[in-house]
């Protein structure tokens, strides 16, 4: 996968860890890449909870620091919101 932030493309591997249709979440666990660098673990839980016609989407981050100098990953939050808002044009589209 390729992570477009600000200020430059990042690459990553993620493996899907988890499906459950019954609470509508994927859990993607990040593996490889440079986000790795700063991180010794990470992962992305995505949940939809179906609102009248349309959904809710909630990304949740979890992760674990290398060390304390590592700032917080707003920056990859921001790319979890383009990312959601991309699936939605897609879907608004087909």
């Amino acid at each position: 996968m390729v992570i477009t932030l600000p200020s430059k493309l990042e690459t990553c591997k993620e493996i899907r860890e988890k499906v459950d249709d019954k609470d509508s979440t994927i859990i993607y666990k990040l593996v490889d890449g440079e986000i790795m660098k700063a991180f010794k673990s990470w992962k992305s839980i995505l949940n939809v909870t179906p609102i009248g016609e349309g959904s809710l989407v909630k990304w949740t981050m979890e992760f674990g620091k290398q060390n304390d100098d590592v700032p917080d990953p707003v920056k990859y939050g921001e790319f979890l919101t383009t990312r959601s808002k991309n699936v939605d044009t897609y879907l608004l589209n087909v």
